[in-house]
């Protein structure tokens, strides 16, 4: 009996103690808890230059005008500057892209086509370079003013050049040249050897001289300065960003060798650096196929460039966030699919047309419009949802009627309709929704003499290439959408 109470009693203990033990507070820490990964927000910056137009202190304000434009913390910004220009002047696109850093934590330089020159240090300042085989960088040979000759820019690699290439002959020709022919002279005349040097010396120099006098040392000590603080900013750049995860010590050799070679390492203003090239000179290089809006960029670029040949200005600096750019080429995005149904409702009006041309009563003309719209509906794929079906039967008669029952000129109709359904979406400013309409028209008129397209399998790009260009005028034209 005793021995039943003692092992109820230890039972009642133990249970006791576990319960103590549930109560009491957990001897190892919690786990940590997951990093949640940090929000990014990336933004497109546009530095697109005419063939003539260089980079200069005034695109200083319209960089901060638009940089202004950024809402998110720099901490969670990335930039993707976009860079398509011959170069300029070093010291505003040094300054440039520091302020640019100031504003994001990551920053890619993005080339679709070229960026020479002060535009090749602007690349420098970024973390990695994204290059397609197309794309080429140029010497850090920095423009400057000519120092005697007003309104005139020179290249300092130019103007440095000829008198590096003249040392050096004078290095390795002009002294071997002198002693030679002072032992001639001794060996033919007979006269004391410094009488030869003399001699020699004096020849040697009435042969160089009228060369020497060619070269200006204003103009040699200016082209000099200038590639030494190119080469200075570059080090700046390459160490402060693209070798920063480096160890000190290569940190540093990396930095000084590629800035030297960028400056002193190509003998002409043109030369081209591909993207291997620039492999080879120790640059963070990724291919522009890895890039996942490399062709657009290009694209756009291309386009911002046409605009400019005929604009009023010369360049273009200017910024978007990647979400207004999904907005504007997305083809389920409705400017695509906007798009889609002028091109359907357009592709009606030939056939009317010609089956319409005798025709003058309006009941009859109506009746007619129904009838091709009932039946083009009904060829519809279908899989196709009933509000797109309706949504095309709509565009379609409102453009069949303008055209046939009120007589509006086809590309009046056209716009009319389109910029009706952009206003209805409320998204863009009037001023917008013009400019987008007008060159919809041109697309859905030229789609509709070239191709046939359905919504669910057209590519994106049939559709994406006229928006691009418009978003191509946008920027040039500093539209806000």
């Amino acid at each position: 009996m005793e021995k039943k109470k003692n092992s109820k009693a230890k039972k009642q203990k133990k249970r006791n103690e576990e319960v103590q033990k549930e109560k009491l507070p957990l001897k190892s820490p919690l786990p940590p808890e997951e990093e949640k990964e940090s929000e990014e927000y990336r933004y497109l910056l546009f530095f697109t230059y005419g063939e003539n137009a260089a980079i200069n202190r005034d695109d200083m304000f319209d960089l901060i005008d638009q940089l202004n434009k950024i809402p998110t913390p720099p901490e969670k910004t990335r930039i993707d500057m976009v860079i398509l220009s011959g170069g300029g002047y070093p010291h505003p696109a040094y300054q440039m892209v520091n302020v640019i850093r100031s504003k994001c934590k990551k920053l890619k330089a993005i080339i679709p086509l070229y960026a020479k020159s002060a535009a090749t240090l602007m690349a420098l300042g970024a973390d990695e370079i994204v290059m397609g085989p197309q794309s080429e960088l140029g010497p850090l040979d920095m423009q400057m003013e000519h120092p005697l000759i007003e309104n005139l820019n020179i290249s300092a690699i130019e103007g440095y050049y000829p008198f590096l290439h003249l040392y050096e002959k004078m290095s390795s020709d002009f002294f071997p040249l002198a002693l030679r022919l002072a032992t001639q002279i001794i060996a033919t005349t007979g006269i004391k050897r410094e009488d030869a040097v003399d001699i020699a010396i004096n020849t040697t120099t009435n042969y160089i001289t009228p060369i020497v006098s060619q070269i200006n040392p204003t103009i040699v000590n200016m082209c000099y300065r200038a590639l030494a603080t190119g080469e200075s900013y570059a080090f700046n750049f390459l160490y402060k960003y693209m070798f920063k995860d480096k160890p000190e010590q290569e940190r540093i050799m990396l930095s000084k060798t590629t800035a030297h070679a960028l400056v002193w390492g190509f003998q002409n203003h043109g030369q081209v650096i591909t993207r291997d090239d620039a492999k080879l000179l120790n640059l963070y290089i990724s291919y522009g196929e890895n890039y996942d809006i490399f062709n657009m960029m290009y694209v756009i670029t291309k386009e911002m460039l046409n605009i400019l040949s005929t604009s009023s200005t010369d360049k273009a600096i200017r910024i978007i966030s990647t979400e207004q750019l999904k907005r504007l080429l997305n083809i389920d995005s409705y400017l695509g699919y906007i798009t889609f149904l002028s091109y359907k409702a357009y592709s009606l009006v030939p056939s009317l047309k010609e089956s319409l041309k005798n025709v003058t009563d309006l009941k009859k003309i109506s009746l007619a419009l129904r009838k091709t719209l009932s039946q083009s509906v009904a060829t519809l794929p279908p899989n196709m949802s009933e509000i797109e079906k309706n949504d095309i039967a709509q565009v379609s008669l409102e453009l069949l009627e303008n055209i046939f029952i009120k007589n509006f000129k086809e590309e009046n109709a056209l716009y009319r309709v389109i910029y009706n359904r952009i206003i209805k979406e409320k998204a863009f400013s009037k001023k917008v929704a013009e400019i987008i309409a007008a060159r919809i028209v041109e697309a859905a008129k030229e789609l509709a003499e070239t191709i046939e397209i359905e919504i669910d399998n057209t590519p994106p790009e049939v559709i994406s290439k006229y928006i691009l260009q418009i978003l191509a005028f946008l920027l040039v034209n500093n539209i806000r959408f």
